[in-house]
């Protein structure tokens, strides 16, 4: 049966392309930037802010949305919030980036095209997009050349990616994930981001898991941001990043055209070069 091969950035930086340098360097650039955002002390104190209100009106916020997540709009709206009105980005933002097809927060600067993504996951409930990063296909601008095998359908099929390489000023479009994972206990009513420690038996093993203490280092932080790489790079990983599916269109057909939402192995984001084959980290874990 075939399989999903993980690839990860060719390190051979003599072999780049003068447009791919120049995206290599502005996605470390970014990636700098947003990360002493998000991992600051602020950051972290606003979300646990934002996780206390939710359960000071639980009853009254899960009455309005009838959903299992209800913090997924509000970690958005603080995501585009602070990204605003942050020191580091003060002045560099020249625009919104008009564009439907983004990510939540979307930005024009002088030299590029920023997009930011927010994944708020839940660790009983959706363990598995913990475990890879998931990416929907307004998102990335990938071109996996139709060889992804969707093995539960028996086909090869092409990985939708429908956000642009570049606006119309060829500046690049660069795409970034803020993902963090919360805990929802239902019994007592409490929402809280998820502390690996406070909890004997870990909610994200599975039925068929004997010993449920077990700890798996990956649920020790709660929060990670992680670099998409451009589709302009995509032969720098042979074309090929994406090792499972988790929504397809049709939804329920059994060979369906389109998919909507995919997983990425995280070393594939994790190991990265720069423009002149230095090595940097593509994502980073860390708790809030």
């Amino acid at each position: 049966m075939p399989k999903n091969e993980i690839y990860i950035q060719v390190d051979n930086y003599q072999k780049y392309s003068l447009k791919q340098k120049e995206i290599l360097k502005l996605e470390k650039k970014y990636f700098d930037i947003l990360f002493n955002i998000f991992s600051a002390q602020q950051f972290s104190d606003e979300l646990k802010a934002l996780m206390k209100n939710i359960n000071q009106n639980y009853n009254t916020i899960h009455g309005i949305f009838k959903k299992d997540n209800v913090v997924d709009l509000a970690v958005e709206r603080h995501i585009n919030y602070r990204v605003h009105n942050h020191k580091l980005l003060k002045g560099k933002i020249l625009s919104i980036y008009p564009s439907v097809i983004s990510s939540d927060t979307a930005f024009v600067t002088d030299d590029a095209v920023i997009n930011i993504d927010s994944k708020t996951t839940s660790v009983g409930g959706s363990p598995t997009d913990w475990r890879r990063q998931l990416v929907g296909c307004n998102q990335h601008s990938f071109d996996n050349k139709k060889n992804f095998w969707a093995g539960d359908k028996g086909i090869y099929m092409k990985i939708d990616g429908y956000l642009a390489k570049e606006n119309i000023h060829k500046k690049p479009v660069l795409s970034y994930i803020l993902s963090t994972l919360y805990h929802h206990d239902r019994d007592l009513k409490k929402e809280s981001w998820y502390e690996d420690d406070k909890h004997k038996i870990k909610p994200y093993h599975g039925k068929e898991k004997k010993d449920k203490t077990e700890i798996q280092e990956l649920f020790t932080n709660n929060i990670r941001l992680s670099c998409i790489p451009n589709g302009k790079l995509s032969s720098l990983f042979n074309h090929s990043i994406f090792t499972g599916v988790k929504s397809y269109y049709p939804a329920e057909s059994p060979l369906p055209t389109n998919t909507k939402s995919m997983r990425i192995p995280l070393m594939s984001l994790a190991t990265r070069y720069d423009e002149a084959g230095k090595d940097w980290e593509g994502l980073k874990s860390w708790k809030i």
